[in-house]
């Protein structure tokens, strides 16, 4: 028997028929929506900093050389989960000239970004790295090892930048002692005097307190928070946002304005950006699936229902009081098994409604 591991999808692929192979081509165009804000300018910014601090020499009075760069600064973008931190940076990465090739297979870019293992040891995120750079080690390497090697790495392959995303991971089962030793590690990068590196953490909040808990680190990061959305400033990105994804699916978008679709779509999303452009993608594909070519109310009540197993008198889209509806919660089982293991039950009311194609 033998795989095809360079498209190991493809045999899904040939089960389709016409009409979902077109909807799939649809929903991977609306996947791709990027939607810009202001955001995008802000990221752009202090990005911008640290490339122009890439490229300073340390001493003045020498030569430009590999050993004469200034010491690196970092970047901390933190922000509540679902707020789109991750998706803000990759497009900062993509369209800034500074980081030419990413994204790319087997092409040099100056930008390695990583996600922190879980759970994460120190010695855990030197592998992840290492992988990344398609490091791979002949046997089992101790820490200092590892980190060592991750050095010598970023050296011989040109890297410049490091992006670390969800960072906090490191806070979850280390001592305070290892924690330390994070902190330690990520401030040796920066003050390498043979290549120092620029450093881009990216989090939830608490990862905050943990740089700032060290003065050594904390005197050499700046930090950019991503606050929650709110309808009076950015209606208008959510209804353009709405329009976007409708148009390039070629779908008419038809809700009615006492809906306050906007409002409703903000809420359910608990007014954070990715969240919210998410149930935007996933209302999208139930309007696809109906074939009726257009964008309903209807289609995001039954997005959010799939993604909360809530009842309709909790759905911010169907119900009546739906700016007092607690949008972060999911409902339990509640058929008196203590031992549930976390499972959940869906109730009549909050099962998917089945609707004849229009």
């Amino acid at each position: 028997m033998t795989y095809d591991h360079s498209d190991p999808s493809s045999y899904l692929r040939n089960l389709w028929s016409a009409d979902e192979a077109s909807n799939n081509a649809k929903i991977e165009d609306a996947k791709g929506i990027y939607v810009g804000s202001e955001r995008d300018d802000q990221i752009a910014a202090q990005l911008k900093r640290l490339t122009l601090n890439a490229a300073r020499r340390r001493d003045p009075h020498l030569p430009f050389s590999a050993d004469n760069r200034a010491y690196g600064r970092g970047l901390v973008l933190v922000g509540a989960s679902g707020a789109g931190k991750t998706t803000l940076l990759q497009e900062g990465f993509k369209t800034n000239p500074a980081f030419p090739n990413y994204g790319k297979r087997g092409v040099w870019c100056p930008l390695v970004s990583v996600r922190a293992p879980a759970p994460c040891t120190l010695l855990q995120l030197a592998m992840r790295i290492l992988g990344r750079l398609e490091y791979r080690a002949t046997r089992e390497l101790r820490e200092n090892v590892a980190w060592v090697r991750v050095r010598d790495q970023l050296a011989l392959q040109n890297i410049l930048f490091l992006h670390i995303d969800d960072l906090q991971r490191v806070l979850h089962q280390l001592s305070e002692e290892e924690i330390q030793k994070v902190r330690d590690t990520l401030t040796d990068l920066m003050a390498a005097e043979d290549w120092p590196v620029q450093l881009i953490l990216s989090g939830l909040p608490e990862l905050v307190p943990f740089v700032r808990a060290d003065r050594q680190l904390r005197r050499r990061l700046r930090f950019m928070s991503l606050p929650r959305l709110s309808e009076q400033e950015h209606a208008e990105f959510v209804a353009a946002a709405i329009k976007k994804y409708a148009e390039t699916t070629g779908l008419a978008v038809k809700t009615d304005p006492e809906q306050s679709i906007v409002g409703r779509l903000l809420h359910a999303g608990q007014y954070e950006m990715g969240i919210t452009l998410e149930i935007i993608g996933e209302a999208v594909e139930f309007a696809l699936e109906r074939a009726a070519g257009s964008l309903t109310v209807t289609d995001f009540a039954d997005a959010y229902a799939e993604r909360n197993l809530l009842p309709d008198d909790q759905n911010p889209f169907m119900a009546y009081d739906w700016d007092r509806i607690d949008t972060s919660r999911l409902v339990p089982r509640t058929d008196g098994d203590d031992d549930s293991d976390g499972e959940f039950t869906e109730t009549p009311q909050s099962k998917r409604r089945h609707r004849r194609k229009s």
